[in-house]
């Protein structure tokens, strides 16, 4: 056998080897771990593959310096333009284990609390002193306002739908889920934090459910 020919074939079994490690995506480690770091604005890795019926754990950790989010699903949605989640939600009927439990948040749920910012304030009598005229408001002692799970941060506004993971900058979360059999084929990661920005900048990611990853 000639050199060439040699070479030839060796050429071919290293590009068959890599064919086979799925071009790069990275897969679950022993554990059931994948870490995915989230900078602006990317993802890292960007290429992920599970197994159907595999229990996955993606370890979040934000080392950027502003809000980021990930989101699972295909075919983004866009409201004024402006990217904002998936259509189809892949955490949809799932129960996702998230830790901690307050970075986990439905897209719909964060619309509706945001709203707070649009309430009608009428029969709220402020005087010019800015003092709230509480007449005809029972609020006792135990009526505290709650606002834990409510990211209220100026930059983190997106009227999109479905399932996310928000951790501000140096905060991590875990999320663990149990990938589903009827699940399979290619889906997207996605940001879409600051009114779709991160999305268009970049901050997305092919995450693809094939036997045998």
């Amino acid at each position: 056998m000639s050199r060439f020919t040699k070479a030839v074939v060796l050429m071919a079994v290293a590009a068959l080897g890599l064919a086979g490690c799925g071009e790069g995506a990275a897969t679950p480690d022993e554990n059931g771990e994948i870490v995915i770091t989230m900078t602006e604005s990317a993802y890292a890795p960007n290429v992920i593959e599970v197994s159907p019926g595999q229990t996955v754990t993606f370890v979040l950790v934000n080392e950027g310096e502003k809000d980021h989010e990930l989101m699972i699903g295909r075919s983004v949605t866009f409201t004024d333009g402006a990217p904002d989640g998936f259509e189809h939600n892949f955490f949809e009927g799932l129960s996702p284990l998230v830790d901690p439990p307050e970075a986990a948040m439905e897209m719909d749920e964060m619309d509706m609390e945001m709203d707070m910012d649009d309430m009608d304030m009428e029969g709220m009598d402020m005087d010019e002193d800015d003092d709230m005229d509480m007449e005809g408001m029972d609020m006792d002692e135990d009526d505290d306002m709650h606002m834990e799970g409510m990211d209220m941060d100026e930059g983190g506004d997106h009227a999109g739908h479905g399932f996310m993971v928000l951790r501000q900058p140096n905060e991590t979360a875990r999320i663990t889920i149990t990938i589903p059999l009827d699940a399979t084929g290619e889906w997207e990661l996605g940001c879409f934090e600051e009114d779709g920005a991160h999305w268009d900048d970049g901050m997305k990611g092919t995450f693809t459910i094939v036997t045998g990853a």
